[in-house]
């Protein structure tokens, strides 16, 4: 028999509180700090239709905010247009980036999803359709379908770039 979990949101603010090295819950302090000062991306029920709890409401997730890191809730809009401008939002100047999105992954609105032009071939993006977040980074399994097989060939990218790189260093110095 396993014990009962305690969901309470009371639990999960004490969670959030807890700064001691070996929290359990470092992760997602880090992840509600950065949704504070820089993303400001929450996952509300607000909607009659939605099947959760309607208590998860954007202002239950942004009083997370003064009362874990003291931030106010009205400096919000301000910090997200500062992230979205200073790294270009959807459309940044990225140089040898892999952008990985799921079909029905709820974070692709926060991630670059539309293909690059030809001069930015650089920053690639690889959209895997039938999938949700992070399906990419879990191990390989027989069942797996094929746009996921083919996803996970992030690393000869990686491998074509860093190769890329090593000929641009000998080439500055004159090898």
């Amino acid at each position: 028999r396993e014990p009962c979990l305690d969901i309470s949101h009371e639990k999960a603010v004490k969670d959030l509180m807890d700064t001691s090295l070996h929290s359990s819950r470092r992760a997602a302090r880090q992840w509600t700090y950065q949704t504070c000062t820089e993303f400001g991306f929450y996952q509300t029920c607000e909607d009659a239709t939605c099947p959760f709890s309607g208590m998860l409401t954007l202002q239950v997730d942004t009083q997370l905010c003064p009362l874990l890191f003291g931030i106010s809730q009205h400096s919000l809009p301000a910090r997200i247009t500062f992230t979205n401008t200073y790294y270009g939002g959807d459309k940044p100047h990225t140089y040898r980036v892999l952008y990985v999105n799921g079909g029905i992954d709820p974070w692709q609105e926060l991630s670059v999803v539309q293909d690059r032009t030809e001069e930015e071939e650089e920053a690639q993006t690889i959209f895997i359709e039938d999938t949700a977040h992070c399906a990419d980074m879990t191990s390989r399994r027989v069942t797996d379908r094929r746009s996921l097989k083919k996803a996970r060939k992030i690393e000869n990218h990686v491998a074509r770039w860093l190769k890329t790189a090593a000929q641009e260093k000998m080439e500055k110095r004159g090898v």
